[in-house]
């Protein structure tokens, strides 16, 4: 392939966006789905300040399509499924890849044995009755998560890594429901076994898949964090499977200028076409962006684009923090600040709002409004802590 002029920052955060589906306009209703199946993951949370999870402002930060849709693509269709931990909606065609190294995180582990019991008794019980979810079940405690764990719980956790059940499903409370696997999705009992070096090539294809561009040590994060640290080959092997990849022509590689001069960074060869698209001017959009965002998937990537580090602070003691689920402000491919803020009482409430590089105003303040109208909320409000001109001009009734 012809060597390609160095990349700016620039272009950089140009193509980025542009493969997140980060730019341009809004998904339409009717590619949506398509559309985010193409991020290959997309990790869940239940935190809902905002009014809106994590998913979902992922979702709402490229969609016109409604929230609704998303668990319809997730639960319904199950284009994406729900992987138990880490939790991501994950393209479906990719689990039987995954669910073939799933079991080595439980076998042997502590309360093996002695959950198998549980185990056949979960599953009759689904059989019978249909999916469950982790609350109903009464069960004592061992030890296990932060501290300790009822036994049912856990059970229903070896299950999945084992394959014989998957999420199907969300409660009105946002717990997990789980069903067995021939029910959501039949062809994960029947994967063939995938030779070492289709596995290893599918490992670096999906975590450039995810991330979009790289460089080889943020690339060989993800591969390894694809592989989970249960069953990895860790970091000096996957630098290598990604050395290996890139020449066998998978991986294009692409020099983008830095602070130090020039780095060689990937992206998938078949992307080659999307610096084109990623070249056209940017957009006047503001996006809100949500903490656990694709964008976000390898931290060290989005200091160097982006010239500050990001820290998700809802689990920091309140001392210790700025912000509480500070969302990232996109616009023209750069972020140029942070907005904090919680939904209450039918307004959206800015809570804390840094900008840190010029943005229009009135951009902000559509932007906002969008993501407070999808969250659910007829008003914007601006807390004292937010500077005067911005809280004149973000404050107000939300237009339908």
């Amino acid at each position: 392939m012809q060597k390609t002029a160095p990349k700016s920052p620039a272009e950089v955060r140009a193509f980025l966006a542009d493969r997140l589906g980060l730019r341009g306009p809004f998904w339409r209703a009717a590619e949506s789905m398509d559309r985010a199946v193409d991020l290959g993951m997309i990790q869940i949370d239940s935190i809902i300040r905002t009014g809106l999870r994590n998913h979902e402002i992922v979702w709402a930060a490229r969609s016109d399509a409604p929230v609704a849709d998303f668990y319809k693509m997730v639960y319904g269709e199950r284009r994406m499924l729900e992987t138990h931990y880490p939790i991501f909606a994950t393209r479906r065609d990719w689990l039987p890849q995954f669910l073939q190294d799933f079991h080595k995180a439980v076998e042997g582990s502590m309360h093996f044995e002695e959950l198998k019991p549980i185990k056949r008794k979960l599953v009759k019980q689904i059989l019978a009755g249909g999916p469950v979810s982790p609350g109903e079940l009464e069960a004592e405690r061992i030890v296990g998560g932060f501290n300790t764990v009822k036994a049912t719980t856990k059970a229903l956790e070896h299950l999945f890594y084992e394959g014989k059940v998957q999420v199907s499903g969300r409660t009105k409370n946002f717990h997990r429901q789980f069903d067995v696997t021939e029910h959501v999705a039949p062809e994960l009992l029947k994967h063939p076994r995938f030779k070492k070096s289709d596995h290893d090539r599918f490992m670096v294809e999906s975590a450039l898949g995810v991330l979009k561009i790289a460089s080889r040590n943020q690339l060989a994060q993800r591969v390894n964090h694809h592989f989970g640290n249960w069953r990895g080959p860790g970091l000096p092997e996957s630098r290598k499977l990604v050395d290996h990849y890139a020449k066998e022509g998978l991986l294009e590689p692409i020099t983008v200028k830095t602070d130090d001069g020039e780095e060689t960074w990937f992206t998938l060869a078949k992307d080659h076409a999307a610096w084109a698209s990623s070249a056209k001017q940017a957009d006047d959009r503001v996006r809100l962006i949500a903490p656990l965002d694709n964008l976000l998937f390898n931290r060290d990537r989005f200091t160097q684009l982006y010239g500050f580090t990001y820290k998700f602070e809802a689990y920091t003691p309140v001392r210790q923090r700025r912000f509480y689920f500070a969302l990232p402000i996109l616009w023209k491919d750069d972020v140029v600040g942070l907005i904090d803020g919680k939904r209450e009482n039918g307004k959206w409430l800015v809570t804390g709002l840094d900008i840190t590089k010029p943005v229009d105003a009135d951009a902000l303040r559509q932007g906002l409004h969008r993501f407070a109208r999808i969250a659910g909320a007829e008003k914007v409000m601006a807390g004292r802590k937010v500077e005067e001109k911005w809280r004149r001009s973000l404050s107000g009734k939300i237009e339908s």
